[in-house]
C-alpha cells in the first residue's frame, strides 16, 4: 500500500515525499489505518520495521494545529530515544510551520508556555510525570503513546506511568504501545492502560528476522578475544558497524585498542555527557566512523543510520537483549550481519538462542584473518532431573517447616532442600560416570575380540 492511498494531511504527504518514504511497511499498514478510524493498539514487530510512523502519522493527522493545547503525549524510556521521535517530528514541521513540539528532556525548567503550547509532547516517563503533577497537561490529550514499552516497564516506570495514565485518562483518549517484544508479562501489564484494545503482530516469532545472518567467530586460541576481534575487522572491512559490550570499562578498553590498531572509531555509554553522546550520534549520522563502540544503551529502538554489521564482544544477560542488538542492522528491509566473540562461558546461552530458531554459523578464523566455516562442539553440561520422588520430598519438607514460622525459617528450609537436591546431583554424576566405564568397557571388549 502507498501512503497517497490513506488521503492524509497535504503536508503530511508532502513531509513522507520528502523523505523518500511512499510505500508502507508490513506492520504500518496493519496499524496506521485502524488508528486513523481511532482505535487503540498495541503494536508488536520486530526492530527496524518503521514502528515509529506506526504512530505518528496517523497522531499528527488527527491533532488540529489551530488550537493552543497538548493534543499528543509519547512517552519513551531514555533520553536518546524521545531526540530520535523528537527529530522525525521536526521532518513535519518542515511543511507544516504551525506544528507545535516539544522534548521535555530539552526543557531546562519543565514549564510549558501556556500561550504558546506544543500540539506533541515527547518525554520520559519521569518529566511527564513532573508535568502531570504541574497540572500542565489537561483531558483534552487525544493521543497517548507508550514507546520501547517493554522497557518502560523493565526499567521500573511503572509508577510514572499510572500517575500519568490517572491524570490524562478520558473517553476519547486514543491509547497506542509500541514493542519489539511482546509476553505475557507485557500483556497484562499493558492490559491495565489499554483495555479492549487490538493487538497487532508482525511476526509469530521475535527471534527471527530473515534478515540477518548470525554467526559465532572464534580462534585457535579460544581464550584470546581481543585477539579474535581485531582479526576480525580486518576479515569483514564492514561499511558501519556496532560492536557491544557488556560494561563501560570494555568499552574504553576496546575503543583504545581499536585507536591503538588506526581504526576509525567512536564510543558511547552512559557515563559520557549529554553534549558528548549528542556529538557521538551526530558523527554517526553524518558517517564519521567505521566502527562504534557501545554498551546496550544504543541497543534499543535507535534508528542508527548505515549499520550494517554488529559485534557482540561479550553477550547480554537476556537473550531477548541480543535481539535488540542485531536489530541495530538490518533494518528497513535490508541485510545485516551478527557476529558473537566465542567464549565458552557462552555455551548455554548459543545453545538456548539456537532453540528459538536462530541458526548459527560458527566460523574459525586464522591466523591470516580468514573466516572458515568450521562446526564447533559446545560444551553443554547436561543438568540433573529430580525425579516425581525427588519433588514430593522437596515438597513436603516445604509443606511442615512453613507451618513452624519461627526465626530462620526459610533458611532451614532452603537448606534441607539443597541437601537433597546435593544427594541426588552426587547420584545423577556417579550414574554417568559408571555409564561412561561401562561404555569403554564395552568397546575395549569388542576390540579385542575382533585382534
Amino acid at each position: 500500500m502507498q501512503f497517497k492511498e490513506l488521503n492524509l494531511k497535504k503536508w503530511i504527504t508532502e513531509t513522507l515525499n520528502g523523505l523518500k518514504i511512499s510505500k508502507l511497511t508490513d506492520i504500518q499498514e496493519k496499524s496506521i489505518p485502524l488508528v486513523l478510524r481511532n482505535n487503540s493498539l498495541i503494536v508488536s514487530s520486530q526492530t527496524g520495521s518503521g514502528k515509529t510512523y506506526c504512530y505518528l502519522v496517523p497522531l499528527l493527522n488527527g491533532i488540529d494545529c489551530s488550537k493552543n493545547e497538548v493534543q499528543a503525549l509519547i512517552v519513551l524510556p531514555t533520553k536518546e530515544l524521545t531526540r530520535q521521535v523528537a527529530s522525525k517530528l521536526n521532518d513535519f514541521k518542515k511543511y507544516n510551520p504551525l506544528l507545535k513540539t516539544c522534548n521535555l528532556v530539552e526543557l531546562k525548567n519543565n514549564n510549558l508556555n501556556q500561550n504558546h503550547l506544543p500540539h506533541v509532547v515527547v518525554s520520559t516517563p519521569v518529566k511527564a510525570f513532573e508535568l502531570v503533577n504541574k497540572k500542565q497537561l489537561s483531558q483534552n490529550i487525544k493521543y497517548f503513546v507508550l514507546d520501547e514499552a517493554d522497557m518502560l516497564f523493565d526499567l521500573g516506570f511503572t509508577n510514572n506511568i499510572d500517575e500519568i495514565f490517572k491524570k490524562i485518562d478520558s473517553n476519547r483518549l486514543i491509547k497506542i504501545a509500541c514493542s519489539a517484544t511482546l509476553h505475557e508479562s507485557l500483556s497484562n501489564k499493558l492490559r491495565k492502560y489499554l483495555k479492549n484494545t487490538k493487538i497487532i503482530l508482525n511476526s509469530k516469532s521475535i527471534w527471527l528476522n530473515p534478515n540477518i545472518k548470525h554467526n559465532v567467530v572464534y580462534s585457535s586460541n579460544f581464550d584470546d578475544f581481543d585477539g579474535t576481534l581485531l582479526k576480525l575487522t580486518k576479515a569483514i572491512n564492514p561499511y558501519f558497524c556496532i560492536v557491544f559490550c557488556n560494561t563501560k570499562n570494555e568499552v574504553n578498553k576496546i575503543y583504545e585498542m581499536f585507536i591503538n590498531n588506526g581504526l576509525n572509531v567512536g564510543m558511547i555509554h552512559k557515563d559520557l555527557s549529554i553534549n558528548e553522546r549528542k556529538k557521538i550520534f551526530r558523527d554517526v549520522n553524518n558517517n564519521k566512523y567505521q566502527y562504534l563502540i557501545a554498551t546496550d544503551l544504543v541497543s534499543r529502538g535507535l534508528d542508527i543510520t548505515g549499520a550494517d554489521v554488529v559485534i557482540s564482544y561479550s553477550m547480554p544477560k537476556d537473550d531477548v537483549w541480543y535481539i535488540h542488538r542485531v536489530g541495530r542492522c538490518g533494518r528497513n528491509n535490508t541485510s545485516g550481519t551478527s557476529f558473537v566473540i566465542y567464549n565458552k562461558n557462552y555455551d548455554q546461552q548459543i545453545n538456548r538462542l539456537s532453540k528459538k530458531d536462530i541458526n548459527w554459523n560458527f566460523l574459525l578464523i586464522n591466523k591470516n584473518s580468514e573466516l572458515i566455516n568450521k562446526n564447533l562442539r559446545l560444551r553443554i553440561k547436561s543438568k540433573p532431573r529430580f525425579d516425581s520422588k525427588t519433588n514430593a520430598e522437596i515438597q513436603k519438607i516445604i509443606r511442615v517447616n512453613s507451618k513452624k514460622i519461627k526465626p530462620g525459617y526459610k533458611k532451614k528450609i532452603k537448606q534441607q532442600i539443597n541437601k537433597i537436591k546435593q544427594k541426588k546431583k552426587h547420584e545423577y554424576i556417579e550414574s554417568q560416570v559408571k555409564q561412561r566405564l561401562l561404555s569403554s568397557n564395552i568397546k575395549r571388549t569388542k576390540k579385542n575380540r575382533f585382534k
